[in-house]
């Protein structure tokens, strides 16, 4: 997957496996750091010039605060990354008590939270949600109920992030594929902000995500 990333272009890697507590995945981050470090050295041994991150993808559950606090952000930073489609959930009260805690809420696929409409999306945003969607949902030929609301977002320049959501190494190819598209849409400047700098600036490696923890196009 790294050789197909380098390939196409990506010089950086969030890795994200899931804290979940309804899907069984309960990766310890020490373990991911470790694993890491190997997976580094590999790269390293292979001169494959990608920089790997720490990340993890956090379903909401009764114990989030606790789960943050122990260390399962961005990098360690106040960056984190939540999946609110496990269960049903007052998200605008979980955004409100983790920003007041430091915590830039980075929402995982909003564009998959079916118990939302719309109108309610973008009240998350104004409330200062960061909105990571999937690329695989911003192809041109995709027309599932997901894919509909992406381009919603699109449209609205609602979106501060576009992600690979890459599980298999096919998920790669929509990075490319949804990049051009996204480009036809709104233009190269929004495109390279929501694909380049405002990862990167989660990331700890440049501006381009306000103080609110807002991306600045919007």
């Amino acid at each position: 997957m790294l050789k197909k990333a380098h390939a196409l272009g990506i010089d950086a890697v969030a890795l994200t496996p899931h804290r979940s507590y309804y899907r069984g995945y309960q990766y310890n981050k020490e373990e991911h750091h470790e694993k890491m470090n190997i997976l580094k050295k590999i790269l390293h041994d292979l001169n494959i010039p990608i920089n790997l991150h720490v990340g993890f993808e956090v379903d909401e559950h009764d114990d989030l605060i606790e789960t943050l606090n122990s260390g399962y952000t961005f990098e360690n930073s106040k960056y984190v990354l939540i999946d609110f489609t496990m269960r049903k959930t007052d998200i605008s009260e979980v955004i409100y008590t983790l920003r007041q805690l430091g915590y830039h809420v980075v929402v995982a696929h909003p564009e998959r939270i079916d118990y939302l409409s719309f109108e309610e999306l973008v009240e998350l945003k104004r409330e200062g949600a960061i909105f990571q969607v999937s690329a695989g949902h911003l192809l041109p030929y995709k027309m599932t109920k997901s894919s509909r609301i992406a381009k919603r977002l699109l449209k609205h320049h609602l979106i501060d992030v576009v992600a690979s959501d890459c599980h298999t190494l096919s998920d790669l190819d929509s990075m490319k594929e949804s990049y051009h598209y996204v480009v036809k849409k709104v233009g190269e400047e929004l495109a390279h902000k929501w694909y380049v700098t405002n990862p990167k600036k989660i990331l700890g490696m440049q501006e381009g995500i306000d103080e609110h923890g807002r991306s600045n196009n919007t």
